[in-house]
């Protein structure tokens, strides 16, 4: 299947963050993370999934805590390709500039990625053994999966508009970085 993701991480208070979490689970870093991804099995068949989640070290692993899990059609999840910044100079870069914009809407959250032009890797990849995904008190660990293709930075804009968990009520310090990246997941 084919799968489009966009990552973006941001710094929040220290504190609140760790008051969310049980006892078997340790606080990485200052850090919540919105990762959402276009999923396409099929020309007819494809589906949005958005994870919210936090670096966290339990059980001997380190990797993201998955905090909730919203999946389309069960969740109303809009998208669309925009033209905001299509050619503009990307700042600090001599000859990049910007590609397309591609805006995610829910009642409850509006996010937009836009391509900078910039090629790389991210930082986490390194400190990221999987994912942890909790139901009730089930717990299920899924190692993280290579993607050998470069992620594009992106800048990133998003808003929270309605906090229906404590972790949205936490305000946002600062956006650390966002990616997008395009690659071949094998099905399940």
């Amino acid at each position: 299947m084919n799968v489009k993701q966009f990552i973006m991480a941001y710094r929040a208070e220290h504190s609140s963050i760790k008051a969310l979490l049980s006892d078997e689970y340790e606080s990485l870093r200052p850090v919540l993370r919105i990762n959402v991804e276009i999923i396409t099995h099929d020309s007819q068949n494809t589906h949005v999934r958005i994870e919210f989640n936090t670096p966290v070290a339990s059980r001997g692993k380190r990797g993201w805590l998955n905090l909730k899990t919203w999946e389309s059609p069960a969740t109303e999840i809009k998208y669309e390709t925009l033209n905001k910044h299509v050619g503009e100079k990307t700042e600090g870069s001599e000859d990049a500039v910007k590609g397309f914009t591609t805006q995610f809407r829910t009642e409850f959250l509006t996010i937009e990625y836009t391509g900078v032009g910039i090629v790389g890797g991210c930082p986490a990849e390194n400190d990221n053994d999987g994912c942890f995904y909790l139901d009730g008190d089930k717990v299920t660990f899924i190692e993280s999966e290579t993607i050998d293709a470069f992620k594009e930075y992106c800048d990133c804009e998003f808003k929270w508009e309605k906090a229906i968990m404590p972790a949205m009520e936490i305000p946002v310090e600062k956006i650390l970085g966002a990616y997008q990246v395009e690659f071949n997941r094998p099905g399940k």
